[in-house]
């Protein structure tokens, strides 16, 4: 049987969820009022990968766009989405979300508790990640049909295609309305999620962020955090320089951290590479995540020049990492709007 949600696993979920946002994903603070409004709303079961019946096909709920341009995007718009999705007879058993992230790891509950709908625990990525394409659990190497539904205030879309094409008009939407737009896209099977997914990375989340909240606050979570992912606290230190602009839907930026080391960070909404020195030590999908001097999770959208933090890896091997991360071609604009390289730094890992 499902489980019944708790609060303290919604606090957790926010938490934990905020760590492998990576610097994306949505703020714990978002995330945290949804899950409680879910709750609220009428509660959430959540069936766990094991015994979801095969047979289901589920939709991804989840914002799209750059973070600094919200808009006026409200949780009735997520709604909204599955709305036009059923209006035009897209049939589905369940939700599930994109990523993990303080927000966005709690994708599609606001309108599975108002609509009565089951949240499945196999996000298509159990880390955040910049594009659709990455959370897409490698569906665009296969004959399908993707259908995308947006919504944001005074603004709807229904678009059929391949999944870079609709994702493309979901982006353009992102982009024109200078909004995050409210998703619901292209039901998948069960099966299809559990191989190519990212099953049970709601329940690494939530244990994540329970790990975190055991340990005493300040830089002893940082690094309960850290040793709950087999990773490391690489620095802490300043931040001298920060560079940031939205560009086709992102939020594409450079900062540098000054401590023992001198580290750049690059993002495309989420941190996809870490240099010391001049020299390459982690790139995405590795989970580069940052708290703050409090040793709180925090996005790179909030960072400052001069601000304090904490710099911690992950390996990618240590989190549920979906398929949709695996091909080169995925790579392909990430690069292009980073000026950086990836691809070569990957070698071993994507698939041919």
């Amino acid at each position: 049987m499902p489980r019944k949600v708790t609060l303290e696993d919604v606090e957790a979920l926010a938490v934990g969820g905020a760590i492998l946002g990576g610097g994306g994903g949505g703020k714990a603070e978002f995330g945290l009022a949804a899950g409680r409004l879910a709750m609220e709303l009428g509660g959430i079961e959540l069936w766990s990968p094991e015994e979801t019946p095969r047979n289901w096909k589920v939709i991804t709920v989840a914002s799209l766009g750059a973070p600094t341009q919200r808009g006026n995007t409200k949780y009735r718009h997520f709604i909204r989405a599955i709305e036009l999705l059923r209006e035009v007879g897209v049939e589905f058993d369940g939700v599930i979300a994109a990523e993990n992230g303080g927000y966005n790891s709690f994708g599609g509950w606001i309108p599975a508790a108002a609509l009565g709908i089951p949240v499945v625990d196999c996000p298509g990525d159990g880390r955040a990640h910049p594009s659709s394409m990455m959370g897409s659990m490698g569906m665009h190497r296969v004959e399908y049909k993707s259908v995308k539904a947006g919504a944001t205030e005074g603004a709807e879309i229904i678009c059929w295609g391949t999944l870079q094409s609709t994702s493309n008009q979901i982006r353009f939407m992102a982009s024109d309305c200078k909004a995050v737009i409210a998703m619901a896209r292209d039901p998948i099977p069960m099966e299809w999620c559990l191989e190519h997914g990212a099953p049970g990375a709601i329940e690494q989340a939530i244990a994540l962020g329970k790990a975190y909240q055991k340990s005493a606050k300040g830089e002893a979570a940082v690094k309960a955090a850290a040793k709950h992912l087999g990773g490391t606290v690489v620095e802490k230190g300043r931040i001298t320089e920060i560079r940031n602009e939205a560009k086709g839907g992102y939020d594409v930026g450079t900062m540098t951290v000054a401590g023992k080391k001198t580290w750049e960070v690059t993002y495309v909404n989420e941190y996809m590479t870490l240099e010391a020195d001049g020299k390459r030590v982690n790139t995405y999908p590795d989970l580069i995540t940052t708290f703050d001097a409090d040793g709180v999770p925090i996005n790179n959208t909030t960072l400052k020049q001069g601000d304090t933090i904490y710099v911690v890896t992950a390996p990618r091997d240590r989190i549920k990492v979906g398929d949709g991360n695996k091909y080169p071609e995925i790579y392909a604009p990430i690069e292009a709007a980073l000026s950086k390289p990836m691809i070569s730094h990957l070698k071993g890992y994507l698939k041919p």
